[in-house]
């Protein structure tokens, strides 16, 4: 029998868990699925199919190292509900980052593979800017 891999779940560094799990269920809709105590140190959250881990870092020098170095890509089928839904509640969008057509998404549409996916790339996507 094959391996079949059914997901990967990323982990997240933030300077500030509590900070980034209120961006991210708050600004982005996101649920807490779980957390190690509070404030919390470690957590899950999940929207829909996706699985995301927050991890709090001591150093926030490497905090910041690392985050600046961190992205994460979403699959979303009705990316233009999504984004504004993200602006009214009040997230902030990278200045070029506004939805367009693009064949790398940052939040990516689900759709037709030949086509170009639409995406927006959010400000501060640990909770900490």
């Amino acid at each position: 029998m094959e391996p079949d891999i059914k997901g990967a779940i990323p982990v997240l560094p933030a300077a500030d868990t509590a900070e980034s799990l209120r961006w991210w269920t708050e600004i982005c809709g996101f649920k807490e699925t779980f957390r190690d105590r509070t404030p919390p140190t470690y957590a899950g959250i999940n929207r829909g199919e996706a699985y995301l881990h927050i991890a709090g870092m001591d150093d926030k020098a490497l905090d910041r190292k690392i985050g600046d170095q961190t992205m994460v890509r979403i699959a979303v089928k009705g990316i233009e509900a999504l984004y504004s839904e993200y602006q009214n509640r009040g997230g902030k969008v990278h200045p070029n980052g506004s939805t367009k057509k693009s064949s790398l998404g940052g939040i990516k549409h689900l759709g037709d593979q030949n086509v170009l996916s639409r995406r927006f790339v959010t400000k501060a996507v640990r909770g900490v800017e």
